[in-house]
């Protein structure tokens, strides 16, 4: 852990930020609430003691919020922009962690406002933690109700369908001890790409997210390669951030993450054979969901 928890750090020390905030700007609406709530996420970020630099990845916005990204950058040394081309969400999060200079990598969705104090609490939920470790935190919406930001139980082939029937698995197991405090870290299964904080050495030891997510699925897909190489997945619930214009996933971005990962997890012949006709299958349910759910249909 850093002993300097100011930005009045020695020389040495500020040499090596501490955390790297990583913001995907991903194909957004130029309207005034997308603007807004971008500002506000922006700021908050920057206003996290333990962040020293911010990286933006303007992925397919229109020339309107590129431009608005490019004046929040300027005059800004610990602000970097960076146009991520004609490649996938996943990909653009990559080339934002590839520009990053902290030993921590944070990783925010544009509509996600952080609560003061959040990032030294992920940091901190990390000290100790079998390495590859990564950590996340709580989602609020706009209201102040709880958003899905974690998983439980065993992350494999079968979590595709829990996931698209949006199935909510019990609370996880204390990290410490059955007297830990209700705000103390949890061992799960998976947390959310939205809120993910991830030293930048355990990124690169596990490549990164995998190029072949799209959109959907590729949190969990670090997540669970991050245990099968030994590793801990932390939830934080003292770290929180309010989530104010979360978009549905489009039915078939969802399922093609989705099967992706099923296929990626397989082991036994079972689940190899769900694996094959996991796309179709996973579509028809994500679909079954929405209707019962009263969701409009996203094609």
């Amino acid at each position: 852990m850093d002993k300097f928890p100011s930005r009045a750090r020695p020389a040495a020390s500020a040499l090596e930020p501490r955390v790297s905030g990583i913001i995907v700007v991903c194909h957004a609406d130029d309207t005034t609430n997308v603007r807004s709530t971008l500002d506000l996420s922006l700021r908050s970020l920057l206003a996290e003691p333990w962040v020293d630099d911010l990286v933006i990845v303007d992925h397919g916005n229109p020339p309107e919020l590129s431009s608005m990204l490019r004046a929040f950058q300027a005059d800004r040394r610990d602000v970097k922009l960076i146009n991520s081309g004609d490649v996938n969400a996943t990909v653009a999060a990559n080339m934002g962690a590839a520009v990053a200079r902290g030993r921590w990598l944070l990783f925010l969705a544009p509509d996600v406002v952080l609560q003061r104090g959040a990032v030294s609490r992920m940091a901190a939920a990390g000290g100790g933690a079998q390495a590859p470790w990564i950590v996340g935190g709580r989602l609020l919406n706009g209201e102040g109700f709880e958003r899905p930001a974690m998983r439980t139980g065993v992350l494999n082939t079968w979590s595709a369908i829990a996931v698209a029937m949006d199935w909510r698995a019990p609370r996880p197991l204390r990290r410490r001890n059955l007297r830990a405090e209700p705000d103390d870290p949890m061992q799960v299964a998976a947390v959310s790409g939205a809120f993910m904080l991830v030293p930048r050495a355990d990124f690169q030891q596990l490549g990164g997210f995998d190029a072949d997510f799209p959109v959907d699925g590729g949190d969990l897909d670090l997540c669970r390669r991050a245990r099968d190489a030994g590793g801990s997945v932390l939830f934080q619930p003292a770290a929180a951030g309010v989530q104010f214009s979360r978009a549905p996933l489009r039915r078939r971005d969802q399922a093609h993450g989705l099967a992706l990962f099923a296929a990626k997890s397989a082991r036994t012949p079972l689940q190899k054979a769900f694996a094959a006709v996991a796309r179709p299958a996973l579509l028809m349910l994500v679909a079954a969901r929405d209707f019962i759910g009263g969701r409009p249909p996203r094609r």
